[in-house]
């Protein structure tokens, strides 16, 4: 099933926030990820290895955050943008069962032979207030010269 559009970047300018979505995974999460992707880090779902490392518990890998942050642009890119770039940066840990927030805004419109690229700053913000993952990214929306 195709995931709803969150917002028409096309109707958005410089500045706008976008829509915030709220995530919490827990360790089954992470492990029905983990097994995907094919690799098995201890430190991901073991507590007495992450704690060995010096950590609080099992961390959320920084691809799992990465998976959310693509899911969430495809779902502003929604129906016809296409995702041309993302980049983060990761900060700070994030747990299992700790709720976070995806948000982000507009930072640029730029019109381009074919359409027009909106750029945006994303991130990952911890129930703290703290923003584990900083990213930036650009989406091409075809046709709206």
């Amino acid at each position: 099933m195709p995931l709803p559009r969150l917002v028409d970047l096309g109707e958005l300018s410089e500045g706008t926030p976008l829509p915030e979505r709220v995530l919490a995974p827990d360790i089954m999460d992470v492990a029905k990820f983990i097994g995907a992707a094919g690799f098995a880090i201890p430190i991901f779902l073991d507590p007495v290895a992450a704690r060995a490392t010096g950590l609080e518990r099992p961390l959320i890998p920084a691809e799992y955050k990465s998976a959310f942050l693509l899911s969430y642009l495809r779902q502003l890119a929604r129906p016809d943008g296409k995702i041309v770039r993302l980049q983060s940066g990761f900060r700070r840990p994030d747990y299992h069962g700790n709720r976070f927030t995806i948000g982000g805004q507009v930072t640029r419109i730029e019109p381009v032979e074919g359409g027009r690229e909106v750029h945006l700053e994303l991130w990952i913000e911890q129930a703290t207030g703290d923003r584990s993952v900083r990213s930036s990214a650009v989406v091409l929306l075809p046709g709206c010269d």
